[in-house]
């Protein structure tokens, strides 16, 4: 089975614009990346503050070795700073498409 995940990031007031460039620039190299099978960010259409990644991979270790990726450890040093909240919930897959 593949591995989905969604995260979810609630930016701080004022920082919105910046967090969504950074999380832009991260996405056309994480769909090159070996085990992407997709990667896409959404923005809540009722709270436009809360960015909502949904991501499937072929395999933890691929996701494992994503999230070491020089790019994504860029964006993670700067997210702390424009975020309010984030939240990683790795999910199983039970039937149906990609995530």
């Amino acid at each position: 089975m593949t591995t989905p995940v969604v995260a979810i990031f609630v930016a701080k007031a004022g920082s919105e614009q910046k967090l969504e460039e950074l999380f832009r620039g991260v996405i056309e190299t994480t769909l090159k990346e070996e085990g992407c099978i997709t990667y896409q960010l959404n923005r809540d259409a009722n709270n436009p503050s809360r960015f909502i990644w949904t991501e499937e991979w072929t395999s933890q270790a691929l996701l494992d070795k994503h999230l070491s990726a020089p790019h994504i450890a860029e964006l993670f040093a700067q997210v702390p700073d424009l975020v309010e909240s984030s939240e990683v919930l790795p999910l199983v897959k039970l039937a149906g498409g990609a995530a």
